[in-house]
Order: structure tokens, then sequence, then C-alpha cells
């Protein structure tokens, strides 16, 4: 089977199956079965038994109570179905697919032999079916009086000919991913034609595909103007029983919205966003949609979602835009002389960026890569990251990026930098250990990947200089505490009086994890997966490991509210925080984090004898 290596290199960055060991991922990838859903369609019906687990590949799952309420809407990497699966008890909820969408299927029996198999991975989906079995469907979070239609719009408007043939327009819908096509004369709209209309127009009375679209269009379409409100378009769309609606902004066409487009008023999620990303052809399309970003962030903050699961947000959308960029050139470039990955570092490989984040990424070259390969991903990497610059990813201002060619290398010479790291643990070695072991494919041939991972792990566990020596470099982060346990403020300067919690907090808790992990011989992803796979392997005790968990659950989601603050009054995010913004309850937790941390600290010293 042809998709076992795509399935499982999908699988191997989800949380919980994270947790798996490439045997493992690989016995999943075996037991997973595709399927195609048009929107609509159920997936899991209310009230059946359910024998698979399953994965939304792409496009979007709503489940829905016995009252059809909303449960939660779901997104690509998410799964479910699993409650009943582990409770061996009928469904709860009733899946219905929100755009056309991929599901994978992993049979209930190999879900249950991985549990066996696997504590960590079982650990996860318990902790994962507690979280959605006390989990209470989200109220709105803007409504339709504060919106316009032109924030609805997601896409620039899909046209055709007049006098293009039916079956011409058929395929360029298909090829576009719509259900409705405007039809154009002399750059003047005339019509429109929809999914219904090849129902009921062509199929249904045996019209011929090769005779005009304008045939079987609806000529003169109602449309209404970019800037009216939201709530009109929704009138007019009830009034008239249209489920596609022309917008105009100074009677030039603009974009089209459809019934579908009105969920976005009772609550924008970032799968909306990740969905208008893919539909975008231009940089400056991508730009348009990344400008709801920090909207998004604020919705996503008033609703209660957690610093992690943002994070995970945000760094799909920058996956996301990433692959289109890649995708766009390529179309420009042909297809590339020789396999390729891209590789995102640090956060962003962590699942873990934040509402500032700047990007790092690299490019790894199958060995024989010549000089027209070179050139080829030149290009490719310099309109990529001055792409994800322009949509509010800057530039990495260490030039960590794969526009460096110095990071645009073949795997043999990646493993060779690797071993030069770990083996001759320079100062430059140890900073550049800090930003790529931390390293995930976003795009690209992952096998290529796999055998550097390898390398980094056989290389890194034998070689206690060189963990110790990162250990010793990771105490220049210091938790801010003096005293009596009094908070030490940053002492000049624009920040004057306030906390770096990304400096002081979070680096700290990155770097132990990751030093830790290497040492356990794991190269695990994430912050928090880290330090539970050093703890299932004795490197650090579980309570160790959750303490640590739980500092960084705490101080991330200090900084994501006072980013939120910030983005709500207009500033520019940050990671400075003043004491004054706390409560004292918060203020008492935060030092009791800062605390842990230095407790780990030590800890971290005292196992490589610095202490």
């Amino acid at each position: 089977m042809n998709e076992i290596p795509e399935i499982q290199a999908f699988l191997s960055g989800l949380p919980g199956f994270d947790q798996l060991d490439e045997t493992q991922l690989l016995q999943a990838a075996r037991a997973v079965s595709v399927a195609y859903y048009r929107r609509g369609q159920d997936v899991l019906e209310l009230g059946t038994m359910n024998d698979e687990l399953h994965v939304v590949r792409s496009g979007a799952v709503e489940l829905r109570d016995q009252n059809d309420d909303l449960v939660t809407r779901l997104a690509e990497g998410e799964c479910f179905g699993f409650p009943s699966l582990m409770n061996n008890a009928p469904t709860r909820n009733h899946s219905v697919t929100i755009e056309d969408t991929l599901i994978y299927h992993l049979a209930g029996d190999a879900f249950a032999a991985l549990r066996r198999g696997n504590p960590a991975f079982d650990t996860w989906f318990i902790r994962a079916l507690s979280d959605r079995l006390t989990t209470r469907p989200a109220g709105p979070a803007r409504g339709s009086e504060t919106r316009t239609v032109r924030q609805l719009v997601g896409r620039r408007p899909v046209t055709i000919s007049a006098d293009a043939t039916i079956r011409e327009t058929a395929r360029k819908m298909v090829e576009e991913r719509v259900s409705a096509m405007l039809i154009t004369e002399q750059g003047r709209m005339t019509g429109i034609v929809t999914d219904r209309d090849f129902r009921t127009r062509v199929v249904a009375e045996d019209h011929a595909p090769d005779r005009p679209v304008a045939e079987i269009m609806t000529k003169s379409p109602i449309s209404l103007d970019a800037d009216a409100h939201a709530y009109e378009a929704a009138l007019v769309m009830m009034q008239n029983v249209i489920h596609h609606l022309p917008i105009t902004d100074d009677d030039e066409l603009i974009g089209m919205v459809a019934r579908s487009d009105f969920m976005r008023l009772e609550t924008e999620h970032p799968l909306y966003l990740v969905g208008d990303i893919g539909r975008q052809h231009t940089v400056d399309g991508l730009v348009e949609v990344c400008s709801r970003l920090p909207g998004l962030i604020a919705g996503q903050v008033q609703g209660d979602v957690s610093a992690e699961q943002l994070g995970k947000f945000i760094t799909a959308i920058t996956d996301s835009v990433t692959r289109r960029l890649i995708n766009m050139v390529r179309d420009e470039l042909g297809p590339p002389p020789c396999r390729y990955a891209w590789i995102a570092l640090g956060s962003q490989a962590r699942h873990e960026q934040s509402a500032r984040s700047d990007q790092d990424n690299a490019l790894v070259l199958e060995d024989g890569a010549d000089s027209r390969a070179e050139a080829y991903f030149k290009r490719l990497a310099e309109f990529v990251n001055a792409g994800l610059d322009r949509c509010g990813w800057v530039y990495c201002p260490g030039d960590v990026m794969a526009s460096n060619p110095s990071w645009r290398i073949t795997v043999s010479r990646w493993k060779e930098q690797f071993r030069h790291w770990i083996t001759v643990p320079e100062e430059k070695a140890l900073m550049h250990a800090n930003i790529f072991f931390d390293l995930r494919t976003v795009d690209g041939d992952v096998e290529l990947v796999e055998p550097i991972k390898d390398s980094i792990r056989e290389a890194a566990k034998k070689n206690e200089l060189f963990l110790a020596l990162m250990a010793k470099n990771a105490m220049n982060f210091q938790p801010p505490l003096g005293f009596f346990r009094q908070f030490v403020l940053e002492k000049s300067g624009e920040h004057k009086n306030t906390l770096n919690l990304k400096l002081h907090g979070i680096i700290p808790i990155v770097e132990t994890a990751r030093i830790r992990s290497l040492a356990a011989g794991r190269m695990r992803v994430s912050t928090r997966n880290r330090l539970q796979a050093a703890a299932d392997q004795g490197e650090l005790s579980q309570s160790d490991a959750e303490s640590l968990i739980d500092a960084l659950d705490l101080i991330e989601n200090l900084r994501l509210e006072h980013q939120s603050r910030q983005m709500s009054r207009g500033e520019a995010p940050d990671n400075y925080l003043s004491p004054s913004e706390l409560s004292p309850l918060a203020r008492q937790n935060l030092k009791a984090a800062f605390s842990q941390i230095r407790t780990s600290q030590a800890a971290l010293l005292n196992r490589f004898h610095l202490a």
C-alpha cells in the first residue's frame, strides 16, 4: 500500500501518536483505512457501536449530541470516536463533516493493541477522554452585528466566460474546489451556476455538456456590497432562498459568500483560517488571510483555550502558510530536481509558537543534489522566507533560515554537522543545538529526515560531555527569583520593572526537557512529550516531570493572556509581564512555578556532576 509511509509520517506528528516508536507507528499505519466524505455527511452516527478511531486528515468535522447541540469542532490532526471505543459503549455524539473531509479510520483492535503496548500512548488518550467528557460547547465569540460581508469573503472570485461549455465549467469547479461558479461577459458578472444547477438542469434533463454554460446559469444574480453588515447578507440569502451571494465593491466583483461561511459568526476557529490559506494563489492573498490571526488569537483566549492548544493552532497555521508558499513557487519553478524536506526548527517544530514568533527553518536535500538543485532550492527558499516575513513570521535575526546556504544541505552533510556539534561542543555548537535539535518535517520527504534524527539520538546519548555542557549552558536562563522568593525585575530599558516570561520562564523548561530527552535517547518534539518520555525512561521522576509541565502550563497561559490584552489595545505582543497585572494568587503561583524551575535546574546540574 503506497499510502502507508505518508500515513505513518502524518500520524507521527499528532499528539498521542508521537509517543509511539517507529515500529508501532508502522503498525498503526497498516491498520488505517482511508475514506472521503462530502460536506454534510455523517461519519459516526449517534447511538451506534463504534469499532474505529477516526482521525481527521483534512477538512473539518462537528460533533453534536443527542439534542443536536454542538459539542466541538475538529480540524486536521484531531481524533474522535475514542470515548466509545475505550468504554465499549454506544456513541454519545454524532459527527458530521462541515466541509469535504478525508478521514483515517484506525481499526479498534489495532488501537487497543497500541494502548496495551505503550503506556504513554494509553495515558494520553485516557487524559483526552477525561477532557472530552467534561468539555462544554463553546459560546459565541463574536456576532454578526459587528462583522461586514467583506470579512466573510475568503478568496478572490472564481469566474468563467459565458461562452465556456458546461463541461469546461464543471471541470473548473472541481479544480478550484468550489460549489458555485460566477459567469462573466467582458469582465462583468452576468450569471451564476451551482452544484444544484448541474443536478437539476444538466443531469436530470440530459442537457448536453458541450452546450454553453449560459444556457443553465441563473441570470443577473442578486449581489451585495462588501461594506454591508453580515446580518444583511444572511437576511438576503434567507429571503431569496439562495445559498451563494456574490459580493461587490464599487461594482467590482471581489468574491462570494456561502451559507456555510456564517458559521464563522458563531466562532472563529483556526480550521477556517487554515482552509482559507489553502485556497490562496498569491502572496497578497495569504497576507490578507493572515491579518486575521491576531483577532483569532484574541477570540480563542476569550473562549478559554489553553496556551498549549493555542500553540498548536498557531503552529498549524504557520505550517499551512509554509506549504502554500512552497506549492506556489513549485508551480512557477516546476517539479523539484531531487527529493527534499522542508524542516521547521525551534518553537514551530515543537508545536509551541506564540502570538510573537519569528521563523526558524531549513532544507534537507537528498545526497547527490547537484548545482541545478542548489539553484532551484535557493529560489524556493528565498520565496518562502520572504512570503513568511510578509505574512507576519519575521526573518530570523540569526539567519537560521533555508535561504541561508549553510542550512540548505544534503542528508550526509546534516549528519556531519550534528556529529561535529556533539563531538566538538564549542559555544556556537551549543547555541545551534538549542535550535536545530528541535526539528520536524513540514513539507517534502519525511524519510530524508529520519536518518538524521537517528544519528542525533545515538550520538547525543553516548556523549555525556556534550549533554553536560548543554546543561551548563542552560543555566544562563535562570528563573527571576531573588531572596525571600521576590521577583527579580528588568532593571532598565523599555521593559523596566517587568518579567521576561520567555527568557526566564519558558526557555529554562524547554532546555531542561530537551537535555533530559536526549539523555534518555528519545527524539520527542514537544516539550511536554519530552518531559514525559524522560520520566518513562527513568531519566526524570514522574512527579518532577508533571511539576515542570504544570509550571509550563501556568507561565504560557499567563503570557498568552498578557499578549491577548496587548493585541486588544492594538499593541504588538511581547513576552514582558508586569507583576502588577497579576492577582495576589497568580503572583504566588508564578513564584511557585519559578521555584520549581530552579529546583529542576539544580537537579540537572547534579545529574551531570556540575553542582
